[in-house]
């Protein structure tokens, strides 16, 4: 990599983002990446690879002390030359693998376009370092190419690895082995930027959190997200079909989304997207401009790589956490659609109020959940498939119905669609008996006994009507 660099290490804007029309989306680009943050005022914070100053620019005015590095000489003197009238700004010449700073000193650290150009050792052990160098519940932004490169800048040779976005979240991972402490995944979205200029989704942010680990926890968070790799879900794929995470597959996606009345051009968030089927069913059926997001990072990643294997335009997937998301802006979107994700979510109410933010004045909601008969909310465990154990939290369908009266939804409608939930299960149970040398061989008897229980007792309730199937569709109010 030095090598390279000193080939084409010009101190230039051109040079850094390795595009020939960096001037005309520099700014916007900086702008974007600086809005996904959060609030730096008063804050120590290091930046990584800090080049010629592109970020350190912004950085500097906001926090209480800046440490700025990058490895090659010239582009430190230039960063100096353009901030080092910042009187809390540090500089300094230094390979970051070889870099070593305090421990917990820092509330914010930064990087960009740096960990592409790092081994999968190199990098794993710069996040250990990041997780000693953060304070606890101290933040840390990077943002990398993934698939493929992005810039126009001609190039002799590419040291970049171009990984994937699960690959930075296996070692995100990997870096809390051992230690009393991980990161947590904020989210991890694309530049929009990157979309707008060149209709490029490869260009991934992420933010996480230095938070305490209890005992085993990394190793079963390791374990969890390797049922969800691209092998694990091919051959889930084989056995149960495409769309096989949404209850009814592709049948009962194509006759949800016929109910959201999506028009060509309308912008679609799609929560809890899974692996993106419905998301990118709506562009290729409706015309749809879609979002999907969904708190798993594995399925999120394979989601973005099917999308660009698949050409779909116009669909973008993230990952994040419903409960604590905020980056859309107000009546951003004409329709929401949740899908069997609130179900999760204790605070429910606060999701609903989100959504309504969310949406266009006149904009569509819809939303299917599971809720029980009577009586109060209730925690449940052992409703889904094999492959989640997250506590279900559920309510009356009364409950749902007035928590969105209380959100100043209108045009409330239910529809209870249990009926349909029993015929998709009793069909998922003949597959799965069906296939069960191929699932055993692949994921074991033990699981496949769990996963026949879970979805007999699923079963079992619907049809003693303990446990109801809702569809959920409102308006937001015009204003």
């Amino acid at each position: 990599m030095a090598s390279y660099w000193q080939d084409h290490g010009q101190a230039t804007v051109e040079m850094m983002m390795l595009d020939e029309n960096a001037a005309t989306i520099a700014e916007r680009e900086a702008l974007e990446v600086l809005g996904m943050l959060p609030n730096i005022e008063g804050m120590s914070v290091v930046e990584l690879g800090a080049g010629i100053g592109r970020f350190t620019q912004y950085l500097a005015p906001k926090v209480a002390h800046l440490e700025a590095y990058d490895f090659m000489q010239n582009f430190i003197d230039k960063n100096r030359e353009l901030n080092g009238h910042h009187g809390n700004v540090e500089f300094g010449v230094a390979d970051v693998t070889k870099l070593n700073l305090s421990q917990n000193r820092f509330d914010f650290i930064f990087s960009n376009w740096l960990f592409m150009y790092l081994d999968d050792s190199e990098v794993a052990g710069v996040f250990r370092k990041v997780l000693d160098w953060l304070r606890p519940d101290g933040y840390f932004f990077f943002r990398e190419s993934c698939f493929h490169k992005s810039g126009s800048v001609a190039r002799t040779d590419n040291p970049t690895r171009y990984r994937t976005p699960q690959q930075y979240n296996e070692l995100l991972l990997e870096a809390a082995a051992g230690k009393g402490c991980k990161f947590s995944l904020l989210y991890a979205r694309p530049s929009r930027t990157y979309i707008s200029y060149k209709q490029n989704r490869n260009q991934m942010c992420w933010l996480v959190q230095k938070v305490p680990a209890v005992a085993d926890e990394v190793r079963r968070q390791r374990k969890s997200e390797r049922l969800f790799s691209e092998e694990s879900i091919g051959k889930l794929e084989k056995i149960f079909g495409k769309s096989f995470l949404s209850n009814g597959g592709i049948s009962s996606t194509r006759e949800l989304c016929d109910k959201l009345g999506v028009k060509s051009g309308e912008r679609v968030l799609d929560v809890g997207c899974g692996l993106g089927d419905t998301s990118m069913y709506l562009v290729q059926e409706y015309g749809a401009n879609v979002i999907g997001i969904d708190i798993s990072a594995p399925m999120i990643s394979i989601a973005l790589q099917r999308a660009n294997q698949l050409s779909v335009p116009n669909v973008l997937f993230e990952v994040a956490d419903i409960e604590t998301y905020a980056l859309y802006e107000e009546s951003s979107f004409d329709v929401i659609y949740s899908r069997d994700v609130l179900q999760y979510v204790g605070a429910k109410d606060k999701v609903l109020a989100k959504y309504y933010k969310w949406l266009k004045p006149g904009g569509r909601l819809l939303i299917s959940d599971y809720c029980v008969q009577s009586g109060e909310s209730q925690e449940q465990t052992g409703l889904d498939s094999f492959w989640s154990r997250r506590p279900h939290r559920l309510c009356t369908v009364e409950d749902f119905a007035s928590m969105l009266t209380q959100n100043r939804f209108a045009t409330l409608a239910t529809e209870d669609i249990t009926p349909w939930c029993q015929q998709i299960t009793m069909m998922e149970l003949d597959v799965l008996e069906k296939n069960k040398k191929l699932f055993v061989d692949e994921f074991g008897e033990k699981r496949f006994e769990l996963t026949k229980s879970n979805w007999r007792r699923r079963l079992a309730m619907c049809m003693n009507q303990e446990l109801l199937w809702i569809l959920f569709s409102a308006i937001k109010r015009e204003e």
